[in-house]
């Protein structure tokens, strides 16, 4: 079983060609790669676990997995895309990547496009973020708005208020005018009537006297 996962893992790197742009030899196929090494394992989050046994004490079990991940949650990339992968991953500022990239990314490496989903993902959260950084500021906006046309109203109600007051003070202005208006003229026409009559009976006395022969009286002269 040790040899046939051994063979898959070789035959994995070495389908890698594209990618690695290397052959890998016999010698070199592990499932933990040394810091020297041309080439390190990508493999997905609920997988890393076949990475963390050295392949010659692992079990039957493992080897199973192992052959059966490869090509799907499992494979060879150069160490500079895993750790673009990685700092992509930790939202860290990310180096620019060399060629194998982009070679990697036109031939459905899984890695590759993990990547790309993620920068995607968080080109998403980034417009997003701005999108509801936009809301809140359109919500402010509202509210200001929302407050404002409030106070105009209350202002609104209280110069009504106040137009209704003015309103019934010149109602009771004008009716009080109104009635006063009335008492002068009874007041002129009552004097107006008094003094006819008291002219009416200054001319009879007057013509009374004449036929009499008495001097009518002097009238003194009103000023």
């Amino acid at each position: 079983m040790y040899a046939i996962v051994f063979l898959c893992l070789m035959s994995e790197t070495n389908r890698s060609d594209d990618r690695l742009g290397l052959v890998v030899a016999p010698s070199d196929v592990r499932l933990q790669p040394s810091v020297g090494d041309k080439y390190a394992w990508s493999v997905t989050e609920s997988k890393k676990s076949l990475l963390q046994t050295n392949l010659s004490s692992g079990s039957v079990g493992l080897y199973r997995s192992i052959c059966e991940e490869l090509g799907r949650s499992l494979e060879a990339v150069t160490p500079q895309t895993l750790q673009v992968a990685q700092l992509e991953r930790d939202h860290l500022p990310r180096e620019e990547p060399g060629p194998a990239r982009s070679d990697e990314e036109g031939n459905g490496s899984f890695t590759a496009k993990i990547r790309e989903l993620e920068c995607a993902n968080h080109e998403m959260k980034n417009e997003l973020g701005h999108t509801s950084i936009h809301l809140q500021e359109s919500l402010g906006e509202n509210r200001t708005l929302h407050a404002k046309i409030r106070q105009l109203q209350d202002e609104l109600d209280s110069i009504s208020s106040r137009a209704t007051q003015l309103e019934d003070e010149l109602v009771r202005i004008s009716g009080g005018i109104t009635k006063a208006i009335q008492v002068l003229q009874e007041y002129e026409a009552h004097e107006g009537g008094m003094l006819h009559g008291g002219r009416q009976r200054e001319y009879c006395a007057s013509t009374d006297s004449m036929a009499l022969g008495i001097p009518a009286p002097i009238r003194d002269e009103v000023s």
